[in-house]
């Protein structure tokens, strides 16, 4: 009865009696927990790393809009410089 109330006291019986199995039964506990284990490790692994290959994949692209910006910045701040330097209008449209 204690056992049902208590999740601790429930996994102790749960553990007394696959030790008290036979030699068969327990490795056969022993694997299925292993391979509980192995995945659940397996998942939190592939997990970070695709959190890790998701930011990698945001600062490139950060850094490819970025570059895009500050040349299309610069060449528009460069036209309007040389407009009002007084370069014809026919020379800044070849660099349009």
């Amino acid at each position: 009865m204690a056992a049902s109330n208590n999740e601790y006291i429930k996994e102790a019986v749960d553990t007394l009696e696959v030790i008290s199995q036979d030699e068969i039964k327990r490795m056969e506990y022993n694997a299925r927990q292993k391979a509980i284990w192995d995945y659940n490790t397996l998942m939190e692994e592939n997990f970070s790393r695709g959190i890790l290959q998701g930011r990698a994949e945001g600062r490139a692209e950060g850094r490819a809009e970025g570059i895009v910006k500050g040349r299309a910045e610069g060449r528009a701040d460069l036209l309007a410089r040389m407009a009002a330097d007084g370069v014809p209008e026919e020379i800044i449209r070849k660099y349009i």
